[in-house]
């Protein structure tokens, strides 16, 4: 009874003028923009109660005006389609090129929009911002603090992104990691695909052996894939940078770096699994090896609460020392 109350609800307050619309089984209709299908559920953004997620089970049939990706197994070759009508009981009409089929709703279907061909020439803004800590106290005191953020403006030809971040360990007296970074890309995209990316960054260090690291740099990116249930991206970066070290000196050199950043949504977007990163190292002998990376996991509450954990690598081998940070954080995330 209580989910039929919602589901009317949801219905009074539908905008008719909404692209895609899902009817359900027991005669309800809503109105949203549909974004995935994907682990038996549909993913749809309202304007009135924002991402809400519909058992497949419960839906008689939906449509779609826009061009998507679909396939009828996860691991099958995607179909890219024009648009989608709603069909008998049980079943979508796909559109492609002008000719119909019929295919059953199971809860095998999987389907995603193009975010590249979504763009427009208006900024979006998103971002979000990760906090953690722990605290143990046994036969020693263990004390960790992880604090990042990050914040995207986008449109259809360039895309920027902000991110900062900081880490502090402390076992008894002893504090064994703290240091913050900062960056900015600068992407402006040639193609949907094919960017070209500047970019700034600096990490200020109080306990390895290289106290502030400063780069600059540009080059080349290929946007592999970006939709609705993942994304993956790649760019190659020649930048000056710049080391002091804490108790020897300067190095100033030419870089040569692979970065990478991959997303992976997961049952209709209530699990995130991501990495991000890049390996590179100097032209000449100063920095052998120059990582820094970070894979983890994010389970979503809400469209803005969401516990996540990670693991973030950072390690410099340079000729007068070297930085080597391993941490395992834990927190709570917000994003917008």
């Amino acid at each position: 009874m209580r989910n039929n109350v919602t589901l009317l609800f949801l219905t009074f307050f539908s905008l008719s003028a909404s692209a895609d619309n899902i009817y359900l089984k027991n005669g309800d209709a809503i109105s949203g923009a549909i974004s995935i299908v994907d682990s038996n559920k549909i993913l749809v953004k309202t304007g009135y109660a924002g991402e809400i997620r519909i058992n497949l089970a419960d839906v008689k049939s939906f449509n779609i005006d826009t061009p998507s990706l679909i396939k009828n197994e996860t691991f099958s070759k995607w179909e890219s389609i024009d648009s989608i009508e709603s069909g008998p009981d049980g079943e979508i009409t796909l559109i492609k090129e002008g000719s119909k089929e019929n295919i059953a709703l199971t809860k095998d279907l999987v389907l995603s929009k193009n975010k590249i061909e979504a763009k427009t020439r208006e900024n979006k803004i998103s971002g979000g911002i990760n906090a953690g800590a722990a605290y143990n106290k046994g036969s020693s005191t263990t004390e960790k603090y992880s604090l990042d953020g990050n914040l995207n403006i986008s449109n259809e030809d360039w895309r920027q992104n902000f991110t900062a971040a900081m880490l502090r360990n402390k076992d008894n007296s002893n504090v064994s990691t703290y240091y913050y970074n900062l960056g900015y890309d600068l992407d402006r995209f040639i193609t949907p695909s094919f960017f070209w990316r500047g970019n700034v960054s600096y990490q200020h260090d109080w306990i390895e052996d290289i106290k502030e690291k400063t780069g600059v740099g540009t080059g080349p990116g290929w946007q592999v894939w970006n939709d609705e249930l993942s994304s993956l991206s790649f760019t190659t970066i020649l930048s000056y940078q710049n080391l002091k070290y804490r108790h020897d000196g300067n190095a100033n050199y030419l870089q040569g770096a692979l970065g990478w950043d991959y997303n992976q949504y997961l049952f209709a977007k209530k699990v995130t699994a991501y990495t991000k990163g890049r390996v590179g190292r100097s032209f000449d002998n100063d920095v052998s090896l120059d990582f820094n990376g970070r894979v983890g996991v994010m389970y979503n509450f809400t469209d803005s609460i969401n516990l996540n954990a990670n693991i973030v690598k950072e390690k410099i081998k340079g000729n007068k020392g070297d930085s080597n940070n391993t941490n395992y954080t834990f927190g709570v995330g917000y994003r917008f």
